[in-house]
């Protein structure tokens, strides 16, 4: 039978150019590596060098050996490749996501019905998430859209609405909702990932936002101020903005958004058991 190691020596005797200076490279004797090129030639049934008495050289048919051995080993090398991306694959369950809290939330009920998996999670918008899933790089994705694409499989999974929480004084309070422009040029605070919400932000720059780049901080002042904050129904419980303070819908139209959940459809299982 023949053995990647007679190949891989095949080939350092190509590249050294005689038997003795593959030997030194591979750390074997020279004899023992000589008797592995014969064993070689004998499964193969061909000799593979040309023996004369002060040198042993590559054939022309020993030549087309080392092409096709470095074949063989590329595709050795590539099946490795492919099966350990088969193997994270299957103790991965990779996510992306257009939006944070949906993301979140998939991920918790992920890590409670697979403890034994490893979870990945990235954001990204709906059009290169769409690219991963059919190329494999995600099992899952949420997207801000319905899809209809051949071989993926899509539902609602869940709705996010944009708030801003308000002290109990505040005279929008009472409001059963309100524009985010009758704020008028009021301080807000944010955080500095709008994520989904940037298109709402980007069309009311009145308002005066105190960006945060640190969540716990950005927690500390919404409990230490009476400043209005921005939450979802999806973040208030999780981060506790709403605790003394009043949470109002926003109506605007980018203040709502539905998100879907999307598989490929080899992943059904994985996918039913989510919808």
């Amino acid at each position: 039978m023949i053995e990647l190691a007679q190949l891989k020596q095949l080939i350092r005797v190509s590249e050294e150019g005689t038997i003795s200076a593959a030997a030194e490279s591979l750390h074997l004797s020279q004899p023992a590596l000589t008797r592995s090129m014969q064993r070689l030639e004998n499964e193969l049934g061909v000799a593979l060098f040309d023996r004369k008495r002060n040198r042993t050289a590559l054939n022309a048919v020993g030549e087309m050996a080392v092409a096709r051995a470095r074949g063989v080993l590329d595709s050795v090398e590539d099946m490795a490749e492919e099966l350990r991306q088969c193997a994270a694959r299957l103790s991965t369950i990779a996510i992306g996501s257009c939006g944070t809290a949906p993301m979140w939330d998939l991920a918790a009920e992920l890590a409670e019905r697979f403890p034994d998996r490893t979870l990945s999670t990235e954001l990204g918008d709906t059009d290169a998430l769409l690219a991963g899933l059919t190329h494999g790089r995600y099992r899952l994705i949420l997207t801000d859209r319905a899809v209809e694409q051949p071989g993926l499989l899509c539902r609602k999974y869940t709705q996010e609405q944009l708030c801003v929480t308000l002290p109990p004084e505040h005279p929008l309070s009472t409001r059963a909702s309100i524009r985010l422009e009758e704020l008028g040029e009021e301080s807000i605070l944010t955080f500095q990932d709008y994520g989904i919400w940037k298109r709402i932000i980007e069309k009311n720059p009145r308002p005066h936002y105190l960006v945060q780049s640190d969540r716990a901080t950005l927690a500390e002042l919404v409990r230490a101020s009476r400043l209005p904050c921005f939450s979802s129904n999806l973040t208030a419980f999780r981060f506790r903005t709403t605790v003394g303070r009043v949470s109002v819908p926003l109506s605007d139209e980018d203040a709502s958004v539905t998100f879907y959940l999307c598989a490929r459809e080899s992943d059904q299982a994985l996918f039913e058991l989510l919808c």
